[in-house]
């Protein structure tokens, strides 16, 4: 292999790594309409991209560029509409699709290679904020992490899955590798790895501070190089399972940031600019005012007159009100005087 590709390739990982970062310290992402992420959404992800490779060996190669065409399309349109508005966002998207497809029909190939990884950059920042920004922990990225470490060392190293995808999908437009060049075997990063790569730095970020992200970036750069000097050096010469060596790494990341934060921050506690978690700086002993609320004084007499599953009114550790529903029970509390908006909990 080239070392000058593979220093190319590097150089590529590491700018594209620090503009997800820059990305995300300055452009706020519209949050989807998804509620918030679950082990369960990760392991939906997981099962799209370890199904995806399968699916694309049966289609042929012009359907494959039709569909990630339509992808990548659809993913630079969201990445660019929070700095451009969505209708440029719109017209730059197909305007940069449509002369990559000019491109490829013309038979302008070092065109097209330059133009997909442009487009597969731009995707891959958009995508991996969406991601952090709309609330991925960390631990879910360690589970996915850890997940595609098993998948790529069957796909990659110990079957032929993903030669035979890169085969597919090489000299095709809108192809989801990053690459340099195309020989045999090209200098070129997988989708997967990327998104990883970018992913992890801008969700240890937010959950634990600038440092663990600028560590996440480092490390990660820092494998790729080390398997691009391997690969310089002749002791690799075919595929490798890149993300069987990273995978590792980020779990070990996220153990070590929890042993030393103590919790993960949320979206808001990091837009805030909170330095920690607040449920790592919760106090040992509970709050004396919520104590009184569970059990408040001088509320035997109204439980009594309670059915079963009635409701109490309380305020300042004081009993004001009760009935057999939660408005019922304010109702009263306003009857006997009571001004302010008492808390309600079930008798």
């Amino acid at each position: 292999m080239s070392a000058a590709a593979l220093v190319g390739l590097n150089c590529c990982t590491a700018a594209i790594t620090l503009a997800g970062l820059g990305y995300f310290a300055r452009v706020r992402m519209p949050r989807p309409p998804v509620g918030r992420y679950e082990l369960a959404d990760v392991a939906v992800v997981f099962v799209v991209v370890v199904a995806a490779p399968l699916l694309y060996l049966e289609l042929p190669r012009a359907m494959v560029a039709v569909v990630f065409g339509l992808v990548l399309c659809a993913a630079l349109q969201f990445t660019l509409a929070p700095v451009i508005g969505g209708g440029r966002a719109w017209s730059l998207a197909l305007m940069a699709v449509a002369a990559t497809a000019g491109c490829a029909f013309a038979d302008r190939s070092l065109a097209v290679l330059v133009l997909t990884d442009v487009l597969l950059a731009t995707a891959v920042v958009g995508v991996a904020n969406m991601w952090a920004q709309a609330g991925m922990r960390s631990a879910h990225v360690a589970w996915f992490a850890g997940a595609l470490a098993c998948y790529d060392l069957v796909a990659t190293g110990l079957t032929s899955v993903m030669d035979r995808f890169a085969v597919q999908v090489m000299g095709l437009p809108f192809a989801p590798l990053l690459a340099v060049t195309r020989g045999d075997p090209p200098v070129a990063l997988g989708l997967g790895d990327l998104l990883l790569l970018v992913l992890f730095p801008l969700v240890a970020v937010k959950a634990f501070g600038r440092a663990a992200g600028l560590l996440a970036a480092g490390a990660g750069v820092a494998v790729s190089g080390a398997v691009s000097l391997l690969f310089g050096l002749g002791v690799l010469t075919g595929a490798f399972p890149l993300l069987t060596a990273l995978g590792p790494l980020i779990v070990l990341q996220h153990v070590l940031w929890i042993r030393v934060r103590g919790a993960e921050r949320t979206v808001a506690e990091w837009r805030a600019g909170t330095p920690n978690a607040a449920a790592a700086l919760a106090p040992a002993d509970p709050d004396p005012m919520l104590l009184r609320a569970i059990d408040p004084a001088d509320s035997e007499g109204l439980r009594a007159g309670l059915p079963e599953g009635g409701w109490l009114a309380v305020l300042d550790g004081r009993v004001v009100g009760a009935g057999p529903s939660p408005g019922l029970a304010r109702r009263d509390a306003e009857r006997r005087g009571c001004a302010a908006v008492p808390v309600v909990r079930q008798g």
